[in-house]
């Protein structure tokens, strides 16, 4: 790990920062206790670069070599906790997350190859390994369909991007923190194009991201921070059109979340 500047320490552990933020987050949507909260942090954080170490077979991962990758996990996984970030402003600050994080975990894969004289092809590899992995594995140990391979064209070509620049300023010994910075913004504008393109092209109406039991609490015409109790004494005096309306609004969040098209599941 010596062969690594201080510069690609600043990009690792911003990336498990924003990772863990965004894990963090999708836990507290699906109402998790502390124990499955921190787990799904910690996956999202850390599954892609213990994936990468794993196939370098380069000694223990470097997220057990040293207590900062977990200790800024846990950090990030703390300020999703305490911090009520929900609907429309969320989902802009999620998408920033994201594409900071495109970035920033392509270059550190890709550095990653070079590093150890892997060919071409290999540093490719890890850049989208390590950019995609933990989304990856979180979306499987929550038993839905992996966002990777519905809606992740905004993180896959972008971190392909971002590993053939960094081999490419390597290659003409540009300094490396220069490389670094270069290629991953490159693929964080990238990876916002991508979505604008896509979106624009879509014309679909923009899905703000809410707890269930808040939407159910707005069907209700509840505030948001009625208790569990209230909401389900509330379901269990209303009208039977209302009560369909709110097992249609289960259903379709359901639906969505298992396809991996639902507006968290899209999240990293």
């Amino acid at each position: 790990m010596n062969d690594f500047g201080t510069f690609y320490y600043i990009l690792e552990y911003t990336g498990v920062l924003l990772a863990a933020m965004v894990g963090g987050t999708v836990a507290k949507r699906m109402n998790f206790d502390v124990v499955g909260f921190g787990f799904i942090a910690l996956i999202s954080s850390l599954a892609g670069g213990l994936i990468r170490d794993c196939l370098l077979s380069i000694g223990p991962a470097a997220a057990l070599q040293t207590p900062w990758y977990l200790i800024i996990a846990v950090t990030g996984a703390a300020i999703a906790f305490f911090i009520e970030i929900e609907g429309a402003l969320w989902d802009r600050v999620r998408f920033y997350l994201d594409v900071v994080t495109v970035g920033v975990w392509s270059v550190v894969g890709a550095t990653h190859a070079i590093v150890n004289d892997l060919p071409w092809i290999s540093a490719l590899l890890l850049a989208v390994i390590t950019s995609t992995g933990g989304a990856l594995v979180r979306d499987v140990v929550l038993g839905k369909v992996p966002a990777l391979f519905t809606s992740q064209k905004m993180h896959v070509f972008p971190s392909l991007l971002a590993g053939a620049m960094t081999l490419v300023f390597a290659h003409f010994e540009v300094k490396a923190w220069v490389g670094m910075l270069i290629s991953s913004v490159a693929a964080s504008v990238l990876s916002m194009t991508v979505y604008w393109v896509s979106t624009s092209r879509a014309h679909q109406p923009t899905l703000t991201e809410r707890s269930l039991d808040r939407r159910i609490a707005a069907e209700l015409n509840m505030s948001p921070d009625d208790s569990v109790t209230n909401i389900a004494d509330a379901i269990a005096g209303a009208k039977d059109k209302d009560v369909l309306n709110l097992i249609r609004v289960y259903l379709h969040d359901e639906v969505l979340e298992r396809a991996g098209t639902s507006p968290t599941a899209a999240s990293r």
